[in-house]
């Protein structure tokens, strides 16, 4: 397989180089822990790859944790995390664009081309409580060269490439936003609230 071009288009570099500077002197010891309680895409296929990418990057950064010391259930889990000093987030991750599109050889090449284009969001709530906290976008567009008799695990590479991608985007934005922007509840804890405003 080629090398694939990778285009990342949501604009967020510049947030999380910032936040990864500001990370690297601080976040030594975790300050969240999360549980990724949904995953929603119109192609069922990538959902179980999606997951797993996403509980990748996040465990990558070093102020997130899934260790309670084997605490169990909601009561326990927020015991364990007040003892411990963590905020609790409920992340959840949309997908909503996901496309692939066999394109001729490049000129000059012999293999055909596969376009890979990704768009997702991620949102967390505070866990317990399901008040919205912080949101992220994320979006990618790969293009690679694969092998006919190696077209599934090719193509299998490129869409990882482009979810991590993609993620890594949403992600960054995210926790960026989670110190410096207070969002409102989350709509099916409202309630009356709304009505009276």
């Amino acid at each position: 397989m080629r090398i694939p071009r990778i285009a990342a288009l949501a604009g967020t570099l510049t947030v999380a180089i910032s936040f990864a500077g500001r990370a690297s002197g601080d976040a030594q010891k975790p300050k969240y822990y999360f549980i990724i309680s949904g995953v929603t895409s119109e192609d069922k296929n990538i959902i179980p790859l999606a997951k797993g990418l996403l509980a990748k990057d996040i465990l990558s950064r070093s102020e997130f944790t899934q260790d309670l010391g084997g605490a169990e259930g909601e009561a326990a889990r927020a015991a364990a995390m007040r003892k411990l000093g963590l905020q609790g987030f409920q992340v959840n991750l949309r997908i909503t664009n996901f496309r692939k599109e066999i394109k001729p050889p490049a000129p000059g090449r012999r293999d055909r081309q596969m376009a890979i284009q990704v768009k997702l969001g991620v949102y967390g709530t505070t866990y317990p409580g399901g008040k919205l906290s912080f949101t992220g976008d994320g979006e990618a567009s790969l293009v690679g060269d694969f092998a006919e008799r190696r077209m599934e695990s090719d193509v299998e590479d490129m869409t990882k490439t482009a979810l991590a991608t993609a993620l890594k985007q949403a992600v960054s934005t995210a926790v960026a936003k989670m110190s410096t922007a207070t969002l409102p509840d989350s709509p099916r804890r409202t309630g009356k609230k709304n009505k009276s405003r």
